[in-house]
């Protein structure tokens, strides 16, 4: 029996490999997901950093009016105030400008005279567009918080109190964050998301060229006559889809990685590199839900007459499996029990590891065991649809 899977599986991959248009498709689009995830999060960092460290100019009415320590301050943290001729309001309301600062006759003298000065702040949260403009209101209200410091600060010295009066509580933050954590915070949310996306695309082409493909091609009829038994010609066909789904998988999963490690290097912002670790236990966590994933494809082929409604039946899978693996992205479990729901165990484990910062056997082990309890299940479901006589009739 071992020897017909074996030719089985041979006869399925040198035909798989012969089509060089669905294995390009099938190899290439993982990568260029992968690059794009492992890119993407250092690419993002680097613009927000740019864009907070740029140089910030309100425009600005009574400039006169305002205190020179205010605006020194105020240049401290990258602040200009550029004066405004006409009518400021008017302008902010239109959308001309994003932002704008008011200052009423007086400014000066109530901040000497220790009364409330009042600055307006006019803005217009739909100019710039969605995602907004240069303002940003973070920093203006931080540099007012540390002038307002400086000044109580003085106030209370002349006063002849010790400034600590103010503070009676001191909270200090420590971040007991591991450099392995760190490293793979982002990977946390984006390796859900690429696992399933590789998975629900790498083997589909394949488990419906090998069942819904013969079919229509008349193939699948030879290969019912010969001494094969019906185990065989599911498990060689298996094979063929299961291994053109973990080739991507691996292929993907490292180029995530490789690049991971290359981009702080021309990124703003520090990040860590993404340990190996990570790298392993995806494969671990991966490859038996390759496994679940190669055996629902070939159940929704092998029920189509041909290739296009094998595509047809076989796209919920991809919503199977892509859903759990963004809920595990936004929603990661604190549990371990989830490990072992099919589907979501993995993708809730992959969330636990990589943010535990160290490889988790209790999760990957509970992740494996419902992986294959699922593969089990669904290939005595497909040894039922693979009976030589329901194939010939169906074809």
């Amino acid at each position: 029996m071992w020897q017909d899977v074996a030719n089985i599986w041979r006869k399925e991959m040198v035909t798989t490999v012969r089509d060089r248009k669905g294995m390009t498709q099938a190899i290439l689009v993982p990568l260029i997901i992968a690059v794009f995830y492992a890119s993407f999060t250092p690419l993002l960092n680097k613009a927000m950093f740019e864009r907070s460290q740029k140089p910030l100019v309100i425009p600005a009415v009574g400039v006169e009016y305002a205190d020179p320590k205010l605006l020194d301050t105020m240049h401290e943290f990258g602040i200009t105030l550029e004066e405004y001729g006409g009518d400021l309001e008017h302008a902010v309301e239109r959308g001309d400008k994003e932002s704008g600062l008011v200052f009423e006759p007086g400014f000066s003298e109530n901040l000497a005279d220790e009364q409330p000065a009042q600055v307006r702040l006019i803005t217009n949260s739909t100019a710039g567009g969605v995602f907004g403009g240069a303002f940003s209101d973070s920093r203006l209200r931080l540099a007012v918080s540390t002038f307002n410091q400086k000044v109580a600060a003085e106030r209370v010295v002349a006063y002849g109190v010790d400034p600590s009066a103010l503070l009676p509580v001191v909270l200090e933050t420590e971040d007991v964050a591991t450099p392995e954590q760190e490293g793979a915070l982002w990977a946390s949310f984006y390796l859900p998301i690429l696992v399933a996306v590789v998975l629900a695309q790498s083997g589909l082409f394949v488990a419906i060229d090998v069942t819904a493909g013969e079919k229509e091609r008349g193939t699948l009829d030879a290969l019912l006559v010969t001494p094969a038994s019906d185990w065989a010609i599911l498990l060689g066909k298996m094979g063929a889809v299961f291994v053109t789904g973990i080739i991507p998988l691996f292929l993907s999963l490292t180029a995530f990685w490789v690049v991971s490690n290359l981009m702080p290097s021309v990124a703003a912002v520090e990040q860590g590199a993404l340990p190996l670790f990570v790298l392993w236990g995806s494969l671990l966590i991966g490859i038996p839900m390759a496994l679940v994933m190669s055996v629902a494809q070939m159940i929704a082929s092998v029920r189509a007459r041909t290739f296009r409604d094998a595509q047809s039946a076989a796209s919920p899978l991809v919503f199977a499996m892509m859903i759990p693996g963004f809920i595990a992205a936004f929603a990661p479990p604190k549990a371990l029990w989830p490990c072992f729901i099919p589907l979501y165990g993995p993708f809730a484990a992959l969330s636990r590891m990589t943010q535990a910062g160290h490889l988790q056997w209790d999760s990957i082990g509970l992740a494996t065991l419902g992986s294959l309890v699922a593969a089990a299940v669904l290939t005595a479901v497909a040894a039922r649809l693979f009976d030589r006589e329901r194939l010939l009739y169906s074809s």
